[in-house]
């Protein structure tokens, strides 16, 4: 195996090489992975660790990534071609860092990153693991695809800007990314499959876009008037700890009092902000969670209800279906399990 970069000519950006500059960083040696795939494998002492990419021509690249770190490694970037840059993380210490920009330390879900031009950086945490997919979009094939089609539909970088997240962290973007994380880690589906799951992605963003309300269906858009900036704080707080603990959520008489309200205003004003239920919002999140451990085959159905905290596989079937639209059994069949 050559150590990564030291093929002559090849190009080391993002635009034409993908994950390969970051993983020459994180001293990987490359391969030809099956037939469609380029695995990055890092050095023995990090574990089963690695980094898969395919990326069957300039403009676009999808990345599977798992691995683990000795010390945390900060990445530059400072990429010409404007293009997007979608993660779906589901594990493991990521933070952002844009000039101008506060620092976004990512949490579990689907995150954005609109390149201008301009340079940024990710620093990668250690010691856990770090597990995401990810996929850079550039503006060229996002406009080769529209104007090739001509059906009057339109997408642009700069109409990323105006996005919130509610466009993109989504429980069918996730399913979507989830999909594409497992058909990378088989890279032997043609390239046509891939091309397709990044215009399939691009089509839900833009269901949300074009249909006013739609994206509102995961979560409240404007900020109720009656709410303070202080009051909306308070529950963003109380919402990062219901994040962290996912599995076993603190009640909420315990967020009352870490957003210093009573249970009957906390209840009111999650409400009112997120247009979902304290109980609505743990549900689904944890089926999130959920989507995620279906798309391994190490766990048993009944395994994740139970971690889930449901006393039975038909009350944890019921609840994924209500959050999902279909059953457990069914995603499997999606990931090919």
């Amino acid at each position: 195996m050559l150590p990564v970069g030291k093929e002559a000519g090849v190009s080391t950006n993002e635009y034409a090489g993908g994950s390969r500059e970051l993983a020459e960083q994180l001293g990987c040696t490359a391969k030809k992975y099956r037939s469609k795939g380029v695995k990055y494998s890092l050095p023995p002492e990090n574990g089963d660790s690695w980094l898969i990419d395919v990326q069957p021509e300039p403009g676009w690249c999808v990345t599977d990534a798992y691995f683990s770190l000795q010390k945390p490694v900060t990445r530059g970037y400072e990429i010409a071609q404007p293009g997007l840059w979608l993660c779906s993380l589901a594990a493991g210490d990521m933070t952002i860092i844009e000039q101008g920009k506060k620092s976004r330390q990512l949490g579990r879900g689907i995150h954005l990153l609109v390149n201008r031009g301009k340079p940024f950086k990710i620093q990668f945490g250690s010691p856990s693991k770090l597990c995401y997919t990810s996929a850079w979009l550039f503006a060229d094939f996002i406009a080769d695809y529209f104007q090739e089609r001509g059906r009057g539909e339109r997408l642009t970088i700069e109409d990323a800007l105006t996005w919130p997240e509610h466009y993109y962290n989504t429980p069918e973007i996730l399913m979507a990314f989830e999909q594409l994380k497992y058909t990378i880690r088989i890279s032997i589906a043609p390239f046509m499959y891939y091309e397709s799951k990044m215009i399939e992605i691009l089509s839900l963003i833009l269901c949300g876009v074009q249909n006013q309300g739609y994206a509102e269906m995961f979560t409240r858009l404007r900020r109720p008037s009656h709410l303070t900036y202080e009051n909306i704080k308070l529950l963003w707080r109380a919402k990062e700890e219901l994040d962290n603990n996912i599995l076993a959520p603190p009640d909420v008489a315990q967020l009352a009092r870490l957003a210093g309200m009573g249970t009957t205003k906390l209840r009111q004003s999650f409400k009112a902000y997120y247009n979902m239920t304290v109980a609505e919002y743990i549900r689904r999140e944890k089926m999130s969670y959920a989507l995620r451990l279906l798309s391994n085959d190490e766990m048993s159905v009944q395994n994740i209800s139970t971690l889930l905290g449901y006393q039975s596989p038909s009350k944890f079937t019921v609840a994924f279906k209500r959050v999902h639209g279909f059953t457990p059994r069914a995603a499997r069949k999606t990931f090919n399990i």
